[in-house]
C-alpha cells in the first residue's frame, strides 16, 4: 500500500514555493494562531508524520524559521519557539517604522492610477474585516497592504529587510492584539492611505510611528 501523499504536493505550491518553504509557512501559521506557543518544542519527526513527508524538508523548514529568528535551537533541548521580551518587540517595531518610512520615500513618483486603485481595494477589504470585527483576517489584510508599499517602492534590499522583520511582529500581533487595538489602528491606516492618494507622502511618513508604537501600549 502506498503512503498518502503530502498535502503540500498540490495546488498549495501554485506560487512556486519549495516544500521546506511551505512547511515553514505552515508552522508559522500555527504559531500565529496560538496553536504553538513560546517555548514549545517542535519535533521534526512529529511534523513529518503530520504532513506525511520525510524529515529532511522539515529540518530545512526549521532552519528557515531559525534564520528568521522565529525559533531557536538549544543544545540538548531541540528546536523551540522563541520568546520575545517587551524590549525586543519594541526594538523590532522601531526598525519596522524606519523601514516603512523608507518604503514611502522610495515610492515617491511611482504611484500610478492602477497601483492607487489596488491600494484602495486592499483598504476596502481591511475596512470590511474591521467592521465585521474579524481580528485575524484584519491583521492579515493589514500585512498585505503594508507589503504593497514595499512593492511599489521597488527596492529589493529594503523588501528583504522587511521580510526578515515582519514575521516576528506578525506573531506578536496575533497574540497581543485585541479588538480595541484594531479600533485604534484602523483610523490611522485610513489616514495613511489617504495621504498616499493625495500625494502627501511626507505626511504619511509622520503617521507611521504612532500607527505602530500605539499597538504596544494596548
Amino acid at each position: 500500500m502506498s503512503r498518502n501523499p503530502s498535502p503540500f504536493y498540490s495546488m498549495d505550491n501554485q506560487f512556486g514555493e519549495s516544500l521546506p518553504e511551505q512547511i515553514a509557512k505552515y508552522i508559522l501559521e500555527k504559531i500565529m494562531k496560538g496553536e504553538i506557543g513560546p517555548g514549545h518544542k517542535i519535533v521534526e519527526e512529529y511534523v513529518a508524520q503530520e504532513l506525511k513527508t520525510s524529515r529532511a524538508p522539515v529540518r530545512e523548514a526549521l532552519y528557515l524559521l531559525q534564520i528568521s529568528n522565529i525559533v531557536e535551537r538549544i543544545p540538548r533541548k531541540g528546536t523551540l519557539v522563541k520568546s520575545f521580551s517587551t524590549i525586543e518587540i519594541r526594538e523590532y517595531t522601531e526598525v519596522m517604522i524606519g523601514l516603512i518610512q523608507m518604503a514611502l520615500e522610495f515610492s515617491k513618483g511611482k504611484w500610478t492610477k492602477d497601483s492607487l486603485q489596488s491600494l484602495d481595494e486592499t483598504l476596502n477589504f481591511m475596512s470590511n474585516k474591521f467592521l465585521a470585527g474579524e481580528l485575524l483576517a484584519y491583521q492579515e489584510s493589514s500585512s498585505i497592504l503594508t507589503k504593497y508599499l514595499f512593492e511599489v517602492a521597488g527596492n529589493k534590499a529594503l523588501s528583504k529587510f522587511y521580510d526578515e522583520s515582519v514575521y516576528i511582529l506578525n506573531v506578536f500581533a496575533k497574540v497581543k492584539w485585541t479588538n480595541e487595538t484594531m479600533d485604534n489602528f484602523h483610523p490611522k491606516m485610513v489616514k495613511l492611505v489617504h495621504s498616499i492618494k493625495e500625494n502627501q507622502i511626507d505626511q504619511g511618513k509622520e503617521i507611521i510611528p504612532s500607527l505602530l508604537l500605539d499597538t504596544l501600549t494596548e
